[in-house]
């Protein structure tokens, strides 16, 4: 399994979080962390998720499956940015 770190922002409407859950679990996508905020305006959330993909899929796979999500606005691999690396 390949770890990877990716955010999103999606629109604050009932089962958002749902709809990206579901398409973890049917790709066999295991969610290590989760962190999910409010922006200031509360029309959006930030969500920051730790996950383990299986052998043979890519992060850039499912980056484009999650955007196709009505309520995903964008999706950002930060699995190589320093700051997370940092652990800042």
């Amino acid at each position: 399994m390949t770890r990877h770190s990716l955010s999103l922002l999606l629109r604050n409407e009932p089962g958002a979080l749902a709809r990206i859950v579901v398409l973890f679990s049917s790709r066999g996508v295991d969610v290590s962390s989760l962190s999910l905020a409010p922006d200031g305006s509360g029309a959006l959330s930030r969500l920051d998720v730790v996950v383990d993909l299986q052998p043979g899929r890519t992060p850039e796979q499912l980056v484009k499956q999650l955007g196709r999500i009505v309520d995903v606005k964008s999706v950002v691999d930060r699995t190589h940015d320093e700051a997370l690396e940092l652990g800042a």
